[in-house]
């Protein structure tokens, strides 16, 4: 497998102007170097990463479907096993006008706000008592060029 690479959304592709996003882009970089065996086998996924500063979760949207994708769109729940939930069948949508095209073996960033009461419960969560789901997954395809 291709070693994992960061992609910038399209927004930030004129150049980082918000010093919070270089020092994000930057910690990406070390992630995907630490991970770049990272996301699954000819699918496309997403990892949380963490929470922001600005009280924020922070995933990455992992393409290695090897091909290009635009337009991905899903139903997420994450939460932890006694069943209190942070998300419960929330519907993402990674926008080509936002995040332009997901290349594949690239990860790219997104963010989802997070409550008070979110962020303890994230808080509480730990790698054995996670669980996580992702449905009605869709996507447009583009070509190789």
């Amino acid at each position: 497998m291709e070693p994992l690479k960061i992609q910038l959304q399209k927004y930030d592709e004129g150049g980082i102007t918000d010093p919070g996003a270089e020092e994000l882009y930057a910690g990406l970089e070390k992630w995907a170097a630490e991970n770049p065996d990272g996301g699954i086998e000819q699918d496309f996924s997403i990892q949380v990463l963490g929470i922001t500063a600005n009280s924020s979760m922070l995933f990455v949207a992992i393409n290695r479907l090897g091909f290009p994708v635009k337009n991905v769109s899903f139903v997420y729940s994450l939460g932890v096993r006694e069943g209190e939930l942070i998300w419960n069948r929330v519907r993402i949508h990674l926008s080509e006008d936002q995040m332009g095209i997901i290349m594949p073996n690239r990860a790219m960033p997104f963010l989802l706000d997070l409550s008070p009461e979110q962020e303890a419960l994230f808080d509480r969560m730990t790698e054995s008592n996670q669980v996580g789901e992702l449905d009605f997954f869709t996507y447009d395809r583009m070509e190789n060029n």
